[in-house]
């Protein structure tokens, strides 16, 4: 009996496929309004990580890392272009202030094991603003994790990573401080 429970686990865990896509594809819902009405900046998102592996998988010694199959950058580029549209700011490519976000790192670390998983989710972002008065720069990150029996479900590591990285968009959204800083 034994036997049969070691190798229908076996069996389970090595019929693990490779991942055929990760999407990160992040909303904001940012409630509209006039705060940044009449701010006029350029927006650019800065992919700084180490690498472009979004979901690395360990499993004993091997180590694989897969990359988003969206343009990521571009993907939070859309979504930050519009919260900040939607509250009143003019965002274009030819404005003298410039207004970038730092994606320093945006993952997720599965540590695959033959009955369980476990994943832990990193995101951190920066603002960095640069005008002829001065810059300022701000991090915003937030961690979370979460495991579960056997084998990997990709699209359930998909949702926890996406999640997170709304709620860092979110903290960095609220925050007043790079908001005045563009106002003044």
């Amino acid at each position: 009996m034994r036997f049969l429970v070691l190798a229908s686990m076996l069996a389970l865990t090595a019929c693990s496929n490779p991942v055929p896509s990760f999407i990160v594809a992040p909303q904001v819902f940012w409630n509209q309004s006039n705060q940044l009405n009449g701010v006029a900046f350029s927006l650019n998102v800065q992919d700084n990580r180490p690498s472009n592996g979004t979901l690395i998988m360990r499993d004993g010694d091997k180590v694989n890392s897969y990359p988003t199959s969206n343009n990521l950058p571009q993907q939070l580029q859309d979504v930050l272009t519009d919260a900040l549209s939607k509250q009143g700011a003019q965002v274009s490519g030819a404005e003298p202030v410039v207004v970038t976000i730092q994606i320093n790192q945006l993952e997720a670390n599965a540590e695959l094991r033959t009955v369980e998983h476990i994943v832990k989710n990193n995101v951190e972002l920066t603002v960095l603003i640069e005008r002829e008065s001065g810059s300022f720069n701000k991090s915003y990150s937030g961690k979370s994790s979460f495991s579960g029996p056997f084998k990997l479900d990709t699209a359930v590591a998909e949702r926890e990573l996406r999640v997170l990285t709304e709620q860092v968009l979110g903290n960095l959204l609220r925050d007043p401080s790079w908001q005045e800083f563009l106002r003044n």
